[in-house]
């Protein structure tokens, strides 16, 4: 394969990345496979070290822009915590990618793909629906806090906020719990972050991917935040999770870091352009076209784990 055409690829990765905080990167291992022609357990390292590096890029050129007095939606330390959450789950999906035959990775992979379409497509064809509102109201009706409640996302801020009052929330049974804000997180969500933050750990782990098709709809539900402050929010817990799972891997000396090095380039370019697009194009019509580019590709994943492509 010719090395612009890959080269071309690893930025429309970045690019989906960096425009809808999720789905990008699961693309990135299919094509390391199946274009790149790496090992699946080659591939799965190099996804991490290109979708981490490429999400660090953007966090960087989300905290240039705020330091030149511009608007960034990232929340930083949320972002953290969330992302530590996951290093249970990340352990667990490493060892587990190192045991399993590479077939069977690749149509477990394919499977993923294929329900992270499904779930796309189905918020795609739910009538009326608007993200940011939805997440607002999402937000209002469990008592998770407001962005101002939330407080700063710097490090002063959540300190300065840890233990303040949240509103109270009331559970099924009827219950009243009384909330905390510590680290910038209402403390009666803490259940479902930790929940969500190894579910992603271990998808990381075992696949190579950021995950940020999970953490953004987390983000929203959990946290409480608008569409534009998840998909921002997401790079940090991708940038966490990718360095955890590839600090548990022993076998960097075996990465093709002539293919590597400019693949993450290309999808590093491609994450701050798609920062930049990210308010210019509507999020819908981003999201309808990868939801067709993650069925074709997983359909080719699946075909290649099976030994018919």
């Amino acid at each position: 394969m010719d090395l612009g055409v890959i080269l071309l690829l690893a930025a429309l990765i970045g690019l989906t990345l960096g425009a809808v905080g999720g789905g990008g990167s699961i693309l990135t291992v299919p094509v390391l496979v199946g274009v790149v022609g790496l090992a699946v357990t080659e591939a799965t390292t190099a996804s991490l070290i290109v979708v981490g590096t490429a999400a660090i890029i953007g966090l960087a050129a989300e905290f240039v822009t705020k330091a030149r007095g511009g608007d960034s939606p990232v929340r930083f330390t949320p972002g953290v915590v969330f992302g530590l959450t996951g290093i249970g789950g990340a352990v667990l999906g490493t060892r587990l990618n190192s045991g399993l035959d590479e077939d069977v990775l690749l149509v477990a992979f394919a499977l993923l793909m294929l329900f992270v379409a499904a779930t796309m497509a189905r918020k795609l064809l739910r009538p009326g629906n608007t993200q940011p509102r939805a997440a607002q109201a999402t937000g209002a009706a469990s008592g998770t806090a407001t962005l101002d409640e939330r407080g700063s996302t710097s490090l002063r801020g959540a300190l300065s906020s840890a233990g303040s009052e949240a509103p109270p929330v009331t559970t099924r049974r009827g219950r009243v719990r009384e909330c905390r804000i510590v680290a910038g997180i209402n403390t009666c969500q803490m259940v479902r972050l930790l929940v969500a933050g190894t579910g992603v750990g271990f998808l990381t782990g075992l696949f190579g991917v950021g995950g940020g098709f999970v953490i953004v709809p987390a983000l929203v539900l959990v946290l409480g935040f608008d569409l534009r402050e998840a998909a921002a929010t997401s790079l940090v817990v991708i940038a966490v999770n990718s360095a955890v799972a590839l600090a548990l891997r022993a076998d960097l000396g075996s990465v093709d870091w002539g293919v590597v090095l400019p693949f993450t380039a290309a999808a590093t370019a491609g994450v701050l352009a798609g920062r930049r697009i990210a308010d210019r194009v509507p999020a819908r019509a981003l999201s309808a076209a990868l939801t067709v580019l993650i069925v074709l590709i997983a359909l080719w994943t699946a075909a290649q784990g099976l030994g018919v492509a």
